[in-house]
């Protein structure tokens, strides 16, 4: 074959070899630049799976195609590096069919079409070309199927699979990462995982082939993946005549039992092995004119020695007679694997059961929802690089398992994420599938239980269905794994799986559900009544909106803003469209989401609040959207343009907006703003924990007279009267006042304070709060949140420690979401500083879980974790987290993630004892910029790094100004972290300068600043390394080994690898090995050489710690630390590398 561009033959000959001197040509013209067009022709059928290999032009040397055309398909591509276009026509069993297709560059297409009939099975051996991304669901593997209402002829786009592609005549087959279409068109679930159960199904096909009979009964719920796993295994029987059929359901089930519709099957399907020869015209159309009955099953297995595969799908609808026929050929033995999906058995009489267990040998697999690992692989292998494990984590607890219903979520992942739908459905189709063959009353039952939000007790169930008692209708449910029943003091149902509940209720009719929600208000309780009421209203009540705002006020006085949030917008939803009454609603519930902490849930409600007339309630609506969105400039230019309007307004009303102003200003990292704000919203504010509803004139609706306050009325609390709304709706604005607003604005002012002025003087404004837990109230929670921030920033590591873990216990009270999950990424930091990793990346894991985050709360949790990831020495992890940061990073507006993102990069770098990298990362951190005074007050968890790298560099005078530049405030320089960044910089200073005593001694100076509540191990460990390198200059050998095992044993304890690695090549570097120095002398301490030497003898724990005279949990302590120094698994692997050094020569 030419090479692209050369001139080729114009013409040539094609031969296409398919074993048994059978063969077929083509003849095709040849043109420049690599194309060529002809037509394959042939006669004959050659016998299926024979392997198929072109050969182009007989004097030239073979150049085989691509192997795997199969099934009497001659149609063939040529090798991968000969583009081409060409068509075929081919004989198949019943029919024939034509394919055609075209490749261009190093891309390949193909095209088949047939008639519609011949579809599912005249045309093996191809899978589809599927593009991702595009929603394109086209059935792959032996076999191709069109959806119903598909034209009567079929075009489908395919590729060549890969190798060893075969054709069994399936209606559909899987393989792992595509999709696939079962009949009708529904979607079946990509199939991963069941590695156990296709063993037993390859154990009892092998059992087939030796000719003993086997059955196989597969059993699992509706969508549980078991026609899936059989489709695959029957997919890999290229030896096996396979015949599939699928029983009816028994609402549908058909004049003619499902032995005989089998039968039919098989005569048309294989008709040289039909027991009567060839179907007739006539037998084709007409199932009953096919012999039937067992004795006609045994002369078709009889036809061939070849063996069988018999498919049952849905088999528990399918008739007894039927079946025993089925099992008594089981039993009769012979090359048979007689395979039965069932969803359960419950159907099946004594006699199929009796005969279904004495067959032999019977292998029964019940599938169950698959594991964790599994249903995360399936995550991974659909969405690629979109799937991080949190998002993993919330599609696998969503679906529990279920690969039907993940497969839905995946079809539809951004549901799970924040922000987006709450719900993904199944398709409509696959709803009404599962619940073909339930009774009506089961089905009546579960649609009454998906409106009741999918559990409740029977008792309440029964009156919902307007019964005595539905526990009749409950059975078949049970045994069709859709509800569990706990049989207690009083009986209560629940839907198995919530996605199964969902798409059930979006696929009930509306008439049929605002049924059911009306025949539930007199079912539950007052609250949950009132919830059915909202949503069986079709249009504008206003009596019902009136209830909704008494509820909304209590609910609001009892400290539940977001249920509050949510009865308001119900209230809207029932209220007049062009009423301001209505916007103000609206605007309440707006506000109590940001104040709740639910920046997705508001986000979504943006569009609605653009819709509405100017006012200032709108601009701090559209303000706290945009905050929602990560918008915070714009966000501040609302908030502002609010506040100035309100300047008359009642105070309580313009104390919100100014806190909330405040907020954003802390958050830009704007101290001065953000304290400015807060004092006014604490001249006046309402009393601590009031809250309420507010009217025009600023009276607070049923609530004492004394807390009324005069507020002029302007343009923006005008509205036109509406007589239709009742006196209690008549009272328009309603304006939300959230509780804890006192304290939230305190808080806010210390927060700012600190940015100013340094953490010492935030915590001079915080010292009342008190010390013990339990007298730390709900609305305090901002302010605790803001000390534990202030303490990290002044090295109070302890005690910042339990301010945050106090903090994150009460993480669901509506008063700590103020902040989002600050408390969660801060107390993170306090443990990644304080040395206990495994706790920081447990509070990193339940930050990222929690769904009610600030928007700006992902991108540092991801870059926390990024930097455990790099600590730890898994520099993939790391550069996949950091990767999630700045994806999540990049529609925020402000720098604040950018902190922690260059924390990532630099930390990552660092790791890799990268200092020009870490340098590079800080840089954009000591600059003065928008956000100095925030870096100032996190410069602790990050100046030590930036100084370390800066004099590796040699720009020792940039690390001295960035330490003059952040120590220019009054406090911060007693912080006695900075103070330890100082000491390591003129420490390494005068190291660069070989003054080793003078930086021996500012080293020491360093660790002795580490002291108790403030201690961060991994600075004392690189201290550690810098006072064992020194001391080697100084020819203080003995010194030198303390120092430089004092820091592997603080490596070794906090798993960081690289660290560990770095301060052994430190060690190498100043003592290097003797050729007869064993290494366990320098690479392990001295108790760790002890017990090293005992393992070497043979000795136990126990009896290494009684000759030592220590406990058993320190010898493994030891132990452990021995292991990793060495990077052994065993005790076998220490005791020969101990008895090589001659450690083991003792006697026990």
């Amino acid at each position: 074959m030419k090479r692209p561009g050369e001139e080729m033959d114009p013409w040539g000959e094609f031969t296409f070899s398919a074993g048994s001197a059978r063969r077929f040509s083509a003849r095709g013209r040849f043109a420049s630049r690599r194309r060529m067009s002809g037509r394959v022709e042939g006669s004959g059928a050659p016998e299926p799976h024979h392997r198929v290999r072109l050969r182009h032009n007989p004097r030239s040397a073979p150049r085989p195609c691509h192997d795997g055309v199969t099934s009497g398909d001659p149609s063939a591509t040529l090798p991968d590096d000969t583009p081409t276009t060409w068509s075929g026509t081919s004989s198949h069993r019943g029919g024939s069919g034509r394919a055609e297709g075209m490749t261009t560059g190093w891309k390949r297409s193909l095209f088949a079409h047939g008639p519609l009939e011949r579809f599912p099975e005249e045309l093996p051996g191809f899978s589809p070309f599927r593009r991702p991304g595009t929603g394109i669901r086209i059935p792959v593997g032996g076999g191709l199927m069109a959806r119903r209402g598909a034209p009567s002829l079929w075009s489908v786009p395919l590729r060549r699979r890969g190798s060893g592609v075969r054709g069994i005549g399936c209606r559909s087959t899987v393989q792992r990462g595509n999709r696939c279409q079962d009949r009708g068109g529904d979607y079946v679930e990509m199939c991963t995982g069941r590695l156990s159960e296709s063993r037993a199904l390859r154990a009892a096909a092998d059992s087939a082939r030796a000719g003993t009979a086997t059955v196989v009964l597969v059993q699992g719920a509706p969508g549980i993946g078991k026609t899936t796993l059989v489709r695959q295994f029957l997919a890999g029987l290229s030896d096996f005549t396979v015949l599939d059929s699928t029983a009816t359901p028994p609402p549908a089930a058909s004049d003619v039992d499902f032995l005989s519709r089998l039968l039919h099957r098989a005569a048309v399907r294989v008709p040289d092995r039909s027991p009567a020869g060839g179907p007739s015209a006539r037998a084709s159309k007409n199932p009953a004119a096919v012999p039937s009955g067992p004795r006609a099953l045994r002369e078709l297995l009889d036809t061939s020695a070849a063996p069988w595969a018999l498919f049952v799908d849905d088999a528990q609808w399918a008739d007894s007679p039927s079946l025993k026929a089925l099992l008594e050929a089981a039993r009769e033995g012979g090359p048979l694997c007689l395979v039965l999906a069932a969803r359960h058995s419950h159907g099946w009489d004594e006699e199929v059961l009796h005969a279904l267990h004495t067959v032999a040998p019977l292998t029964h697999i019940a599938l169950a929802e698959l594991p964790e690992a599994e249903a995360a692989a399936l995550v991974a292998t659909a969405l690629g690089d979109l799937a991080d494990d949190v998002l993993t984590g919330r599609l696998v607890q969503r679906s529990g398992g279920h690969p039907l219903y993940l497969r839905s979520l995946l079809d539809g992942h951004g549901t799970a994420r924040p922000g987006d739908p709450d719900r993904a459905a199944l398709p409509a189709s696959v709803v009404r599938r599962q619940l073909a063959g339930v009774p009506s009353g089961g089905v009546a039952a579960l649609e009454a239980l998906a409106v009741l939000g999918g559990s409740a007790t029977v008792p309440v169930l029964s009156t919902v269905l307007g019964a005595p008692d539905c526990t009749f209708a409950l059975d078949p449910l049970v045994h069709e794994e859709f509800i569990t029943r706990t049989d207690a003091q009083l009986p209560t149902v629940a839907i198995t799986h919530g996605v199964f509940r969902d798409a059930l209720y979006d696929t009930l009719p509306a008439v049929r559900r605002r049924a059911l929600h009306l025949a539930a208000v007199d079912a539950v309780d007052e609250r949950q009544g009132l919830a059915h009421r909202v949503a069986a209203a079709e249009t504008v009540d206003a009596r019902l909106a009136a209830d909704l705002l008494e509820t909304a006020t209590h609910e609001l006085a009892e400290g539940g803003l977001l249920h509050a949030a949510r009865t308001l917008l119900s209230a809207a939803s029932l209220s007049h469209a062009d009423d301001h009454r209505t916007d103000h609603l609206l605007y309440g519930a707006v506000r109590l989401l940001f104040w709740a902490g639910a920046d997705a849930e508001l986000a979504r409600h943006g569009h609605a609040v653009v819709t509405r007339r100017p006012c200032p309630w709108r601009d701090e609506a559209l303000g706290l959207a945009e905050f929602a969105a990560g918008r915070l400039t714009s966000a501040r230019r609302l908030l502002d343009q609010a506040q100035e309007s309100l300047r008359e307004a009642h105070p309580g009303q313009r104390a919100v907006v100014l806190t909330e102003l405040a907020l954003v200003h802390a958050i830009l990292g704007q101290g001065e703003a953000a304290r400015h704000h807060a004092d006014k919203a604490l001249r006046p504010a309402p009393p601590a924990g009031e809250a309420g509803l507010y009217g025009p004139v600023g009276r607070r609706r049923e609530t004492d007279p004394a807390v009324a306050r005069p507020a002029p009325s302007g343009p923006a609390d005008a509205g036109p009267p509406s007589g239709a709304v009742p006196d209690a709706c008549a009272r328009a604005p309603y304006v939300v006042v959230p509780p804890g607003l006192r304290q939230a604005a305190r808080a806010l002012a210390a927060y700012g304070t600190a940015l100013w002025h340094g953490p010492g003087a935030g915590l001079d404004l915080l010292a009342g709060l008190p010390e013990d837990a339990d007298r730390i109230g709900e609305e305090d929670l901002p302010a605790l949140t803001v000390r534990g921030i202030l303490r990290l920033a002044d090295a109070q590591l302890s005690s910042a420690t339990t301010d945050l873990t106090m903090v994150t216990a009460r993480r669901r009270s509506a008063a700590a979401r103020l902040l989002g999950t600050s408390a969660s990424v801060h107390l993170a930091m306090c443990h990644l500083l304080g040395g206990d990793w495994n706790r920081a990346a447990r509070e990193v894991g339940t930050a990222l879980d929690d769904e009610q985050g600030r928007c700006f709360d992902a991108p540092a949790l991801w870059s926390l974790r990024s930097v455990l990831d790099a600590f730890r020495g898994n520099e993939r992890a790391a550069e996949t987290s950091l990767r999630q940061a700045q994806h999540l990073a990049g529609p925020l507006d402000f720098g604040g993630p950018q902190y922690h993102m260059a924390m990532a990069r630099a930390m990552r770098a660092r790791a890799r004892g990268d200092h020009r990298g870490v340098v590079d990362a800080l840089q954009m951190l000591a600059e003065r910029s928008a956000h100095s005074e925030r870096v100032r007050i996190v410069s602790t968890s990050w100046l030590p790094f930036l100084a370390e790298s800066l004099v590796s560099c040699g720009l020792a005078d940039l690390a001295r100004a960035a330490m003059a530049e952040l120590k220019s405030t009054g406090d911060d320089a007693s912080n006695p972290h900075l103070r330890v960044a100082d000491a390591w910089l003129d420490g390494r200073t005068a190291e660069a300068a070989d003054a080793h005593e003078d930086a021996l001694g500012r080293y020491t100076e360093a660790v002795g600043l580490l002291g108790p509540g403030r201690d961060i191990p991994l600075i004392r460990g690189l201290l550690e390394i810098a006072r064992g390198r020194v001391s080697a200059a100084l020819g203080r050998a003995g010194s030198a080994t303390a120092h430089f095992d004092s820091a592997e044993d603080l490596f070794t304890r906090l798993g960081a690898r690289p660290f560990l690695e770095e301060c052994r090549a430190e060690r190498r570097a100043c003592a290097p090995e003797r050729g007869d120095t064993p290494d366990l002398d320098h690479l392990l301490t001295g108790r760790e050489r002890e017990v090293a030497r005992l393992v070497g003898l043979g000795c136990t724990n126990r009896e290494i710690a009684d000759e030592l005279t220590l406990s058993v949990k320190t010898i493994e302590y030891h132990l452990r630390s021995v292991f990793v120094k060495l990077g052994m698994r065993s005790r076998r692997e220490l005791r020969r590398r101990v008895q090589g050094a001659g450690g083991g020569d003792g006697h026990r």
